[in-house]
Parts: C-alpha cells; sequence; structure tokens
C-alpha cells in the first residue's frame, strides 16, 4: 500500500499568507481610495474561494478516508488470501485472511519465504508456478498443500499476476484460496473411479456398453484384449466391424438393437466369437438397456464370458462316459478273471505250504536228522565203552562228538534264521541285510557281493520291511544256484519318489521270455518275488540277458510307502 500524504489546514494557510505579505513592500501609499477598495473586494472573495475550496477540500480528505478504511477492510478481511511475493518467494505484503491461513501474525510473515509454508513435495510445483509468472509475466494457476503453522494441513489454490512496484521492482501478487473440500472430494471421486475400472478390470466377465449407433463408449480390460487393443481407451468409437470378430459383426448388432428396441434385457445366451489370433471360441453373452438418470435409453450394456473350456468339457466329458463305459465292460471282464484267479488262491496257498513243508523236512532230514542219528551213534559206541571199562576211550568218542554238535547246531541256526531272522525284529532290515551278505560269502567264498545303503531305517515301513529281506533272500539264492556271477550288486535306496532295491550280478543271464512261460518261473520264485512287491503297493520287474547278467528291482512310491507307515 502506499504511505498516506497530509493536507494543511486553514489556519496554516493563513499564517503563511500573512508571513508572505510582510516581506512584501508597502504600496498602499501609492494606491487610491478607489483602487484599495476594489482590491479588499478582490481579496474577500478569493477568500470566500479559498474557503470553499478548502471546505471542499477536507471533504475530499475525509471521502479518501473512508475509502481508504473500506479498501483496508476488504483487503484485509477477504474470504480469500491476498500474497505480494518477490522473485525469491519473500513475502512483501499480505492481507490478514493470508495471515490467518498460514498461522502466524502478519507481522511476522513479512519477508519470510512463503515456501516454508508449503508442503515439501508440493514445493516443487509452488517454484514453477513463481518463476513461471516472472518468466512469461501472465496469470498462472497452481494447486499446492500447504502446512500452516498449529494447524491441518490444507489445499490451496494459487492464482497469480505479475505487477511492477512503484520502484519498477517485478512482483507476484497472488490470490490464495483453501479448496481442501473440492480438492478431496476430486481425490474421492478419483479413487472411486480408480475402483470402478479396477474393479471392471478385476472381474472375470468380459462388459462393454455402447450408444444408440452402437459405437463403443467404453469396455474393461479383459474385452480390450480380447478385441486384440492394448487398452479400453482404443476401443472407444469403433464399431464391431471393425474389430477382430467383424465375421460376427451383424449378429452382434441384431442382439443389441433388439435390447435398444425391446427395452428388456437378454441374458445368458451363446454365440461365436473370434479371437485375435483366428480361433473360434464360445461366450455366454447377456445385455441390457443402459438407461440415464432421467430414465431415458442411451444405449446397451453387456457382458459375457468365456466358455470354449466349458463346452470342451462337456465334450470331453461325453466322450469319457463312452470310454468309461468300455472301461466298465473291461473292468467287469478283469473281475470275473480276478475272481477266478481268487478262487485259484486256496489252492495255491496250499501248494506253497506243502512246498515248504517239503524244503523244511529236507533240510531237516538232510543236515539235522543225519545229525542226530551220527550223535546217537557216538553216544552208543561211548556208553559201550565205559560198560567195557574203557573209560578213557569213552571219552574220546564224546570228545570227538562235540564239533559234530556244533555244526548241528549252526545248522539248526540256519534253518531258523531262513524262516524268519530275529535280528529284523530286534536290530532293523539294514543290519540283517548285511548279515545276509556275510552268510552269502560264507557260503560261496567265490562270489564278491557289496551291499549299498541310501535310506534310514526309520524311512522303512514295518510291513515292508520283511518283503524286502524276502525279495532279496530269494534273488541272492537265485544268484547262489544258477547265476555262476562273480560280482554281486544290492543297493536299496530312496530318492524321494520311493524306496527301490536293486540286485545285479554279472553271471550267465537267462532268456526271460523262455522261462516265463514255463515253470521255470516258480521254481525261480519269480512269482513270489512279484507278488510281495504288488500285494505292498510296489512293481517288481526283471531284466536278463544270456551271457549279460541279471538285474532285479522292486519299487515302491512315496504314496504306497506313506499308507504302509
Amino acid at each position: 500500500m502506499k504511505s498516506k500524504r497530509g493536507l494543511k489546514g486553514p489556519e496554516d494557510l493563513r499564517a503563511r499568507a500573512e508571513e508572505n505579505l510582510k516581506s512584501e513592500p508597502d504600496r498602499l501609499g501609492d494606491t487610491s481610495l478607489e483602487d484599495a477598495n476594489s482590491l479588499i473586494h478582490e481579496l474577500r472573495v478569493h477568500q470566500i474561494e479559498l474557503e470553499m475550496q478548502n471546505e471542499e477540500l477536507r471533504r475530499v480528505q475525509n471521502d479518501l478516508e473512508i475509502s481508504r478504511a473500506r479498501y483496508a477492510d476488504l483487503y484485509d478481511f477477504a474470504p480469500v488470501g491476498y500474497l505480494t511475493l518477490n522473485k525469491h518467494g519473500q513475502i512483501v505484503d499480505l492481507n490478514l485472511t493470508a495471515a490467518r491461513q498460514l498461522g502466524i501474525e502478519r507481522g511476522r510473515l513479512l519477508n519470510k519465504h512463503f515456501q516454508y509454508s508449503v508442503f515439501q513435495p508440493d514445493k516443487k510445483e509452488f517454484f514453477s508456478h513463481l518463476n513461471a509468472i516472472f518468466d512469461r509475466r501472465e496469470r498462472q494457476i497452481a494447486e499446492v498443500r500447504l502446512s500452516p503453522k498449529g494447524g491441518d494441513q490444507f489445499y490451496a489454490r494459487l492464482e497469480s499476476i505479475y505487477s511492477e512496484g512503484e520502484d519498477g521492482t517485478g512482483l507476484c501478487r497472488t490470490n490464495m484460496s483453501d479448496v481442501t473440500l473440492r480438492s478431496r472430494a476430486e481425490e474421492a471421486l478419483r479413487e472411486s473411479q480408480q475402483m470402478l475400472h479396477l474393479v471392471l478390470d478385476t472381474i472375470p466377465a468380459r462388459v462393454f456398453w455402447k450408444d444408440l449407433d452402437l459405437n463403443y463408449l467404453g469396455c474393461n480390460r479383459s474385452f480390450a484384449l480380447d478385441a486384440g487393443l492394448q487398452s479400453p481407451k482404443e476401443i472407444v468409437g469403433r464399431n464391431d466391424f471393425e474389430i477382430v470378430w467383424g465375421e460376427q459383426a451383424q449378429l452382434y448388432r441384431s442382439d443389441d438393437l433388439e435390447v435398444i428396441k425391446t427395452r428388456r434385457p437378454k441374458l445368458g445366451y451363446e454365440e461365436p466369437q473370434t479371437t485375435p489370433g483366428g480361433d473360434k471360441i464360445w461366450v455366454r453373452t447377456s445385455k441390457v438397456p443402459l438407461f440415464d438418470v432421467k430414465g431415458e435409453i442411451r444405449g446397451v450394456l453387456g457382458t459375457y464370458e468365456d466358455i470354449t473350456d466349458h463346452k470342451r468339457a462337456d465334450e470331453e466329458l461325453r466322450r469319457a462316459h463312452y470310454e468309461l463305459e468300455r472301461r466298465v465292460e473291461e473292468r467287469t471282464s478283469a473281475l470275473e478273471k480276478a475272481n477266478k484267479e481268487l478262487r485259484q488262491i486256496p489252492s495255491r496257498l496250499i501248494s506253497v505250504q506243502e512246498e515248504e513243508r517239503k524244503r523244511l523236512a529236507s533240510e531237516l532230514h538232510d543236515s539235522i536228522g543225519q545229525t542226530l542219528a551220527a550223535v546217537k551213534l557216538w553216544v552208543e559206541m561211548a556208553l559201550r565203552l565205559r560198560d567195557e571199562g574203557v573209560g578213557s576211550a569213552a571219552l574220546d568218542r564224546l570228545e570227538q562228538f562235540v564239533p559234530i554238535l556244533q555244526r548241528s547246531i549252526e545248522e539248526t541256526r540256519n534253518i531258523y534264521m531262513g524262516l524268519r531272522p530275529p535280528m529284523l525284529d530286534n536290530v532293523g532290515l539294514l543290519a540283517t541285510l548285511e548279515w545276509l551278505r556275510n552268510e552269502c560269502m560264507k557260503l560261496y567264498p567265490q562270489r564278491h557281493i557289496e551291499l549299498e545303503t541310501g535310506v534310514a531305517e526309520e524311512e522303512i515301513p514295518e510291513n515292508l520291511k520283511v518283503n524286502i529281506f524276502r525279495i532279496a533272500q530269494e534273488a541272492l539264492n537265485n544268484i547262489a544256484k544258477h547265476s555262476k556271477a562273480e560280482w554281486v550288486d544290492i543297493t536299496l535306496s530312496n530318492d524321494g519318489n520311493g524306496i527301490e532295491l536293486v540286485i545285479s550280478d554279472d553271471g550267465v543271464g537267462m532268456n526271460l521270455d523262455q522261462i516265463l512261460q514255463t515253470s521255470t518261473a516258480r521254481s525261480l520264485g519269480l512269482t513270489s518275488m512279484r507278488e510281495r512287491a504288488e500285494l505292498t503297493g510296489g512293481s517288481f520287474s526283471i531284466e536278463s540277458t544270456p551271457g549279460e547278467g541279471t538285474t532285479t528291482r522292486a519299487f515302491w512310491p512315496i504314496e504306497a510307502v506313506d499308507q504302509l507307515q
């Protein structure tokens, strides 16, 4: 604001006039009475004029004071803040409203930098606004967030123009208004629109809307991608003939016109569609009339979902139904065959039991029976020598009898160990396999047997241990009797997919096709090994070529292992 210049009063003017009169020479002596009267008259007229001018000046001064007070009221108490800034952002002048908005007294804000009240993230926007005023000298508008001292942050709209001060210095005159409510409403509207777009782009259905001319007004992202476009904005103004499914455009437009004409929805009908890749898919479409707030129809709103997979699934279901019927017939035949085999199981069990009894009787007769007969003979000889009084000879006989008894004990142990080794229950499968390896090498020292275990004892179910042992035992028996092998490898491992037992040798091998077609397979124990594996959820296989050795493999998948735990 400009400084006020004071006006002189009438008393002061009178004193100055008398002072000037004294300094002038006295000319009355040369003046006639008539001239003096005329001069007095002129002076009185001039005095009245001066008094009238003075009165007018006092009235003007009073009007100026009233106007200045009114301007001060309008300036200081305006509903918006007024600021005058220099090019550095310092506050040169401001009204009371601006001071109140910034939360600091007006006197303390003068010459302070306005940017100190600007929220840090918005300072770049403010300086850009300020520089534009002084560079372009044109009206500029910006919105920034202000952080008043001791108050809540608010959005401020800065409307600024360029002007010059009395000394020609460039100034920025700014109108600052609080637009927090509007900004928050706009922000809420933006968030609402973003949420709407997010919902439209997230839902699995495709959504679109058209005007009465059947031109697209918008769509969600999924629909745009189906149309071969990068974003929903590209669909605006287009029609179906201009999109990848132009082949079906007339069909789609007929449905649109029907909905618009009848003002009724058309829901859940199926129709074909061409994809950007040229493929044909099936969609389930629903369309409804699109009304404005006045109830006037403005277009059509539609959605659809891709049901190609569903239709394919229906077709596959039909095929699966036919396949199921075919398999049921096959399974029925297989069950009849299995029932027939099941009826044969009791006789097979009896046969196996008799074979085991025969084997056990043979071993008892050939080993323990003969040993006991020899023992009886030696004891009788010792008793006869004792009766004849030859005690030392009787003792010699008894002493020779000890190795025979020891051999009998070992043969007995071999028999019951062959039936079921107690150590399988006492120390576990891994130790029992090691014992089996050592026993085989004692009986057949010309063969070298290696055992490699890659599984922990606790990983093997108890119900599976005896079957693994029996398969290994049977395989080693076959190797001992028929293979003529020099090297045998036994591997028991768990690779995470299941437990596998592999026994391989470098023996003479065999012709599997020929053996499996004869009763030799049963004599070799192949059938019992396979049954032991399959009855516990595993699989059994044997590979052999004449002259190249044999590999026996049993595998139990992890699912079967878990069920046996």
